[in-house]
């Protein structure tokens, strides 16, 4: 999120950091906010706090900031490129080893998706991941000529 982002009804500006171990942390004026089991209390301009809670998207990048029925992105949206290259790996499903294809598209579009949510750059992450489908573009080549030699030993 902008850390001068001001919100309608907030006192101050929100902000959003991730901590590793306790991931999310929502910060008011650069301080953490009070958490009350998922939400967050947020200094009000009437005196009451605020309540607000982040809510995930499964093909974002960045949780949504919830406060009553309106929502705030807490970042930029996900560039629909790394959208379409993030689902190569379920074309490994059309592979003539449809279990090993299927656990191959399963794993390597999870990962993708992992990836996506890093706090990484557009570029690295379209690295990453044209890279691992690469990767597994060759691993599967090699299982299937190895596999269709070791069957042809056993035909004869």
């Amino acid at each position: 999120m902008n850390s001068n982002a001001s919100l309608p009804g907030v006192v101050g500006t929100v902000g959003l950091t991730n901590d590793p171990l306790r991931g999310h942390i929502l910060t008011v004026d650069g301080k953490a906010a009070v958490r009350q089991k998922k939400d967050y209390l947020l200094p009000g301009a009437s005196g009451e706090p605020v309540r607000a809670h982040l809510e995930g998207r499964f093909l974002a990048e960045h949780p949504v900031l919830v406060i009553g029925e309106h929502e705030y992105p807490t970042g930029p949206a996900t560039p629909p490129f790394l959208h379409v290259i993030s689902f190569l790996p379920a074309l490994f499903v059309f592979t003539g080893a449809p279990v090993v294809g299927a656990l191959l598209a399963a794993l390597g579009v999870l990962f993708n998706l992992w990836i996506v949510r890093a706090p990484r750059t557009e570029a690295w992450k379209s690295v990453v991941i044209l890279t691992v489908f690469v990767v597994a573009v060759v691993l599967l080549t090699a299982w299937a000529f190895f596999y269709g030699w070791i069957l042809s030993l056993f035909g004869r």
